[in-house]
């Protein structure tokens, strides 16, 4: 099993989003906006996600959707045998990242009290219901193939 690393958005977190991560890494990219998205840096072994730090639209905020969890889960799967870490970053590190880290630790059956323990992190509840849904059917789509 990989290690996972929760960051803020750094020097060091640009980088790597920009020129790909390091060799046995993989990084999940958060960012707030749109315009710092998807094609702008394409790179390797990076997923880029824009969404926002909110559990609800009432301020017209960029919610995380299904489709970025499912996709999430998806580059998790696609990459954890071949990593030894996972880094995955927000703006602050407190919020949006620890939930997706613990909603991959919940999905891949380990221990999420990594992050719940640890007052630093006060995880986002919507994106970590998000990711360990997907989880929860990407598995089960998994070992649905390995059943036929």
């Amino acid at each position: 099993m990989f290690s996972i690393r929760i960051s803020p958005l750094t020097r060091e977190m640009l980088g790597y989003a920009s020129d790909g991560a390091p060799e046995r890494t993989a990084l999940i990219s958060i960012m707030d906006h749109k315009r710092d998205c998807l094609e702008r840096y394409p790179a390797p072994r990076v997923m880029r996600h824009c969404f926002d730090d909110a559990e609800d639209a009432s301020f017209w905020q960029n919610l995380m959707t299904k489709e970025q969890a499912d996709a999430i889960c998806a580059f998790v799967l696609r990459y954890c045998r071949e990593i030894d870490e996972l880094i995955i970053h927000c703006t602050q590190g407190v919020s949006r990242s620890p939930a997706v880290a613990a909603g991959i630790l919940g999905g891949l059956r380990q221990d999420e009290s990594l992050i719940w323990d640890n007052l630093a992190y006060r995880p986002n509840s919507l994106v970590y219901r998000l990711v360990r849904e997907a989880f929860a059917h990407g598995v089960h789509w998994k070992s649905s193939v390995g059943e036929k």
